[in-house]
C-alpha cells in the first residue's frame, strides 16, 4: 500500500501554513522601531567618548609642570 496522499497534500498545507506565520513573524518584527536601539548605542557611545577627553584632560592637568603653589 503507498503513502495517503491525503495526508501527504495535510502536511505540505500544515507546512506552508507554518512558513506563512514565520514570514508574518518576521515582517512584524522589522517594523518594529529600531532608532530606540540605535539612539542608546550612540549614547553610550558618545558618553564613552566624553569619558575618554576627560581622563585625558586630567591626565594632562595632572602632569602639568605647573602647581597651585607658584601661582601664590
Amino acid at each position: 500500500m503507498g503513502p495517503n496522499i491525503y495526508l501527504y497534500h495535510k502536511a505540505l498545507e500544515e507546512h506552508y501554513q507554518d512558513l506563512l506565520r514565520e514570514a508574518e513573524k518576521q515582517r512584524l518584527l522589522a517594523q518594529l522601531p529600531r532608532h530606540r536601539r540605535s539612539m542608546s548605542r550612540r549614547v553610550a557611545g558618545k558618553l564613552g567618548v566624553l569619558l575618554l577627553k576627560l581622563g585625558a584632560r586630567l591626565k594632562q592637568f595632572e602632569q602639568s609642570p605647573t602647581s597651585f603653589e607658584d601661582h601664590i
